[in-house]
């Protein structure tokens, strides 16, 4: 029923694209797979469906239509990253919904949208990301500089407790989001960010961070700091660091980095996705090693396309965590991406977790063909 009531949002929009009233329709279709060593696997079938109005006096509406599909076996509890919906089936979600006024160096944005910001985010590492009920004012009034103001109140998807309906986040306070972000000095972009959560377990988060990036020659190099202070309304304030450096030699297409990050007096959180900190890995990241815990990312990607393979990347990297009590957890991540065309791609994950923090050892791997349209 899903597949059929999928096909006819898609039939409609063909249509109501031929009037002048729709601006633009587009998306992606996406098949999944994933399984892992404890015989669990999911294979789906979705994608996203995107129309968006032309403007009027500065105003136009938009809509984005969800769909997750179980093709195939399925198993109770999911085989890692949740593919279905909280009963493990498939769903269908309007996961945006908004009006957008456009002014002259500014827009507000109101409804069910996608969010991009440091501690709420899309995530989208499944099948369906996620995304928000919520009110986001975004200003490019100053040269060089773009502030955002918002208010959140929902999500639904990937990371939401219950991917295929929009929940309160933070009951009826939500959560309301100031950000700052500076790109008037060459090469450098820095930001801060403050989320406010009246009354949630963790009620105010404070994050700044700085990226820089250049090139000597045939190397390009970038280093980056960060900091997150996140004030428990119960407990001490986590305090995060952040450091990263990567180094890379375009004529290999060769890319290195290692990053590092310290957390102390309490857990770190990722907020509501994926969350920002350099460290973090497919499936683990440091606030899964508690409270005064340290985190190692060293990586290598390789863009094939210098020997000649054009449109393929390779990626490997080595996640090491380690928590206040001396306990090691490793997380090793492969990655194989080819382009067929600029619509048609295949990204292949394979992941090997063992967390003795957490007494949870696993291996998955995840394959996903997008079609863009």
């Amino acid at each position: 029923m899903k597949k059929v009531l999928f096909g006819s949002v898609v039939l409609f929009a063909n249509l109501v694209y031929a009037n002048d009233f729709v601006k633009s329709v587009d998306g992606y279709i996406r098949a999944g797979f994933q399984n892992d060593d404890k015989s669990n696997q999911d294979i789906s079938l979705g994608g996203k469906l995107h129309i968006e109005t032309k403007s009027y006096y500065g105003i136009l509406g938009g809509v984005s239509f969800y769909t997750t599909n179980v093709i195939g076996n399925q198993n109770d509890n999911g085989a890692g990253y949740p593919f279905f919906d909280s009963n493990n089936d498939s769903y269908l979600i309007v996961g945006e919904a908004y009006f957008q006024a456009n002014f002259k160096k500014s827009s507000l944005k109101v409804g069910r949208q996608e969010i991009d910001t440091p501690f709420a985010d899309t995530d989208d590492i499944g099948m369906v990301p996620n995304t928000f009920a919520a009110a986001i004012l975004t200003s490019n009034y100053f040269d060089d500089t773009t502030i955002v103001l918002g208010h959140i109140e929902k999500m639904a998807g990937v990371d939401a407790p219950k991917p295929e309906k929009f929940t309160d986040i933070n009951g009826d306070n939500g959560v309301q989001v100031i950000g700052i972000t500076y790109e008037g000095i060459k090469g450098l972009t820095t930001s801060a960010w403050y989320y406010n959560l009246n009354d949630f377990r963790i009620d105010g988060i404070f994050y700044v961070d700085a990226n820089y990036e250049s090139k000597i020659g045939d190397f390009a190099y970038g280093l980056g700091a960060q900091f997150a202070n996140q004030s428990y309304k119960d407990g001490d304030d986590a305090k995060v660091f952040g450091l990263s450096g990567s180094l890379s030699y375009e004529k290999f297409g060769l890319t290195a980095t290692v990053a590092y990050n310290k957390s102390s007096d309490n857990a770190a959180d990722n907020g509501f996705g994926g969350g920002p900190f350099f460290t973090s890995a497919e499936f683990l990241t440091i606030a899964d090693a508690g409270k005064d815990a340290d985190a190692i990312l060293g990586s290598l990607e390789w863009d094939a396309s210098t020997i000649g393979l054009p449109d393929i990347g390779v990626s490997f990297s080595k996640l090491l965590l380690e928590d206040d009590n001396d306990v090691d957890s490793d997380e090793y991540d492969f990655g194989l991406s080819y382009s067929f065309s600029d619509k048609l791609g295949v990204d292949l994950i394979y992941s090997y977790v063992d967390d003795d923090i957490n007494s949870d050892n696993y291996k998955n791997t995840r394959v996903f063909i997008n079609y863009n349209f």
